[in-house]
């Protein structure tokens, strides 16, 4: 009772706004009771209250049913449960799955023991297995590696959804033939991102390093630089669910099925080609022997090579510069080797067709570098942007093999017309050895070991710098090198090209030792051409900061006379020098020469400089 006029008492008012309070929860969370009149059983009443949405109550799912007497009589079907709108980020994977793009499945089709699902640490591997293979009872993977672990309760072993995805099952799954792209990097960053765990890898007593392995072979590199539908992945070798070892005959990399498993991407071959080596470790001198001594012996050639020419290349460069240096500072001009008119007379050093040639080989080098080395770093951020700008890996190596092509072209042509040097037409044997130990051979002879040691003690102030005759050893050096390199690039190469027809030559393991000669023969080559050539040929002082000589083909009398006296000495002992005088080099000759020698000088710099970055940091 209240007092007319009055207001309820405080404790009346409390009791009525909770009662309110009360009621709004209860519908909010749809505790209505009406709906365990019905659903009364163990999985509503009892072990739902128990799942991970027990906090949750009926209409917080079924907030269809917005009448439950209607309900309850069957007069409306209600619709599909939405667990979207609560899982928002799973139903965005979904909406791309295969199950419900092609299948139209829905959550309940999996999820069929909502109400009674409880919550854990991670995901039940084992009741992933067994949802899946409800529908795709496939027993290859129930029995393979990853399944026989998992049901042996090894949590780190793959299951259906490590491989396929859980909630973003792709269509692409269905066919790796269809989908090569899509499926093939997929699957191999699925694969990666457990075999590449050094954690996961030592916990199971497997190689840590197998995925790097892998990356280091062509497969790899061209997987690993954007391009996986070209190459073999890891799901083509080890096919489908066959995730065995390679002892067991089951497996498809078991020495009896490789020949089927290779031939689904090779046609052709000898059966000795299986014996290459998809994940060779050429630190491994028990396993690989051939790999091991292969990499020592490149190893060694490479850093002898360029130890030595780097360190005869900063003496040289301490030498002249300091010695430039002192004259300058001491107000000394340098001193004079020509005579008057020497200085505008002009000599043929390089004929039309060896300028042409040198033209054709700086054009091939140029790109073999740019089309061969980011496959070799395709790990380095540059890799991808080359080859995106030669058109993609398939292009590139249309590229790269042109170039092989023209170079071979070119070391073939050089190397006839040294045969028919030595070996002039009418004269036989008469004079070969003259002619191949002769001024004019580029062949090493005894005069060029006592020049290199008259070099060194000229660095060291220890002689005078040695007299030059027409070659000097480091110019021999560079023309045997180019021979080597086609020896090691190009025979690896054409290996490498044609693996197949290799293999009736060779057993397959030697693909394996032909790359890696190819790989670090190159470096070399590289290395070389842009450290010692450059700084032999364009920056010692009085060329730097580039020597048009190749491009037009002639210097002055002074120079020759300066550079190599002996040959200055013999061709006028000879009569020989007013034959190979030549006019000025035209305007037009020159300006070509200093564009085309400067843009490769500048191309060869920045290539150098991104070749450092990926030794240092890939």
């Amino acid at each position: 009772m209240t007092k007319r006029g009055g207001k309820l008492p405080w404790p009346v008012v409390a009791v009525l706004v909770l009662a309110v309070l009360l009621g709004v929860v209860a519908a909010a969370r749809g505790a209505a009771p009406e709906c365990l009149d019905c659903h009364d059983d163990y999985l509503y009443s009892r072990a739902f209250k128990k799942s991970v949405h027990g906090g949750n109550g009926c209409i917080s799912c079924h907030g269809a049913v917005t009448d439950a007497k209607r309900h309850m009589r069957g007069e409306k079907k209600p619709p599909r449960v939405d667990c979207g709108r609560c899982h928002t980020q799973i139903a965005a994977q979904y909406r791309q799955n295969f199950h419900y793009l092609q299948l139209d499945f829905r959550c309940s089709d999996c999820h069929r023991d909502i109400h009674a699902l409880t919550g854990g640490k991670g995901r039940d591997k084992r009741a992933v297995i067994e949802k899946c293979t409800a529908c795709h009872g496939n027993e290859e993977y129930v029995s393979s590696g990853h399944a026989e672990a998992v049901l042996r309760g090894n949590r780190d072993a793959a299951d259906c959804a490590d491989c396929h995805g859980l909630h973003d099952t792709r269509v692409f799954h269905v066919s790796l033939d269809r989908y090569p792209q899509e499926a093939r990097a997929f699957y191999s960053r699925n694969c990666k991102g457990c075999h590449a765990d050094p954690e996961l890898t030592k916990r199971n007593n497997l190689s840590a390093e197998i995925v790097a392995y892998y990356e280091q072979t062509y497969h790899g590199k061209v997987q690993g630089i954007g391009y996986p539908a070209a190459v073999a992945g890891c799901a083509d070798c080890h096919t489908t669910h066959n995730i065995l070892p390679k002892s067991d005959p089951r497996s498809s990399i078991h020495s009896a099925n490789l020949a089927e498993n290779c031939g689904r991407c090779h046609r052709g071959f000898h059966p000795r080609f299986v014996e290459y080596k998809a994940h060779p470790d050429y630190r491994d001198r028990r396993r690989y022997p051939a790999l091991f001594w292969t990499f020592v012996f490149m190893s060694a050639l490479l850093a002898g090579t360029l130890c030595f020419f780097w360190i005869h290349t900063f003496l040289w460069w301490r030498k002249s510069y300091w010695e430039n240096h002192r004259r300058e500072k001491m107000g000394l001009a340098p001193p004079a080797v020509c005579a008057a008119g020497e200085e505008t007379v002009q000599i043929q050093r390089f004929t039309p067709r060896e300028r042409l040639l040198h033209v054709l080989l700086i054009l091939s080098f140029f790109t073999l570098v740019m089309t061969g080395f980011p496959l070799k770093y395709h790990d380095s951020p540059w890799a991808e942007i080359v080859i995106r700008l030669w058109g993609g890996a398939h292009q590139a190596g249309l590229f790269h093999r042109g170039a092989a092509l023209v170079l071979m072209a070119v070391v073939a042509y050089v190397a006839w017309v040294g045969v028919r040097y030595l070996f002039p037409k009418g004269l036989g044997l008469r004079g070969f050895r003259e002619r191949l130990l002769g001024p004019d051979s580029l062949f090493p002879n005894r005069k060029d070991w006592e020049d290199m040691k008259g070099m060194f003690l000229w660095f060291f102030d220890r002689g005078e710098m040695p007299r030059f005759e027409r070659w000097t050893y480091w110019e021999k050096f560079d023309f045997w090198a180019v021979f080597w390199g086609m020896f090691a690039i190009g025979g690896s190469g054409i290996l490498l090209w044609m693996p197949e027809w290799s293999s009736y030559l060779f057993p397959g393991w030697v693909l394996n030792v032909a790359a890696l000669v190819h790989s670090e023969e190159a470096l070399l080559a590289a290395l070389f051409i842009f450290t010692v050539h450059f700084f032999n040929t364009h920056f010692i002082p009085d060329k730097f900061p580039m020597d048009r000589i190749i491009f037009t083909g002639t210097y002055t009398l002074a120079d020759l006379r300066q550079q190599r006296p002996l040959h200055y000495e013999r061709l006028q002992a000879e009569g020989g020098i007013e034959e190979m005088k030549r006019p000025y080099p035209g305007i037009f000759l020159k300006l070509l020469g200093s564009t085309f020698g400067l843009l490769s000088l500048l191309l060869g710099l920045a290539l150098l400089v991104h070749i450092f970055w990926s030794l240092i940091f890939s």
